[in-house]
């Protein structure tokens, strides 16, 4: 069976009521997303993910934790297809939500900043939902360290 990899990011961003995280819509769909693509030869997973982020929310950002990774098979052109997407979490650091190049303007209809709290409703992949429970459980547990701080962001 055909393997594929792909990568991706919860990005949050603080404000007065806590965290907002940035989804999208993508092309063509009515559901709601995490940021993510393919894996390019030579890349690391972190390296796409921050990839596709900035490709399709017009974001930059810095690595705070790993969240996992989910594995699925899909069809492809009646191919049984096995996939595995790694997501990482992402502390917003620059750009202007939805300012995107020409290219991924065809893979995505519509971006935009979400609550926290919304998140894992929102979202219409089972296993997004999975990975963004992951997320709200780290951020909620890092309101009881030092403000700006993950476990993770301390080491590098």
């Amino acid at each position: 069976m055909p393997r594929e990899a792909s990568a991706g990011g919860v990005v949050i961003r603080e404000n007065a009521e806590g965290w907002d995280v940035a989804v999208i819509r993508p092309h063509g769909r009515s559901l709601w997303a995490l940021p993510k693509g393919h894996v390019d030869p030579g890349e690391t997973p972190e390296q796409t993910a921050m990839r596709e982020v900035h490709e399709e929310t017009g974001l930059t950002v810095t690595r705070m934790a790993p969240l996992g990774e989910i594995r699925y098979v899909y069809q492809f052109r009646g191919q049984r297809i096995f996939k595995r997407v790694h997501f990482f979490l992402f502390r917003y650091q620059a750009g202007e939500l939805g300012a995107l190049p020409p290219g991924p303007r065809v893979e995505v209809d519509e971006v935009r900043w979400v609550p926290l709290a919304q998140l894992v409703s929102l979202l219409g992949y089972k296993g997004e939902k999975s990975i963004a429970a992951r997320a709200v459980k780290l951020l909620r547990a890092a309101d009881s360290t030092p403000p700006g701080s993950l476990p993770e962001e301390k080491r590098g």
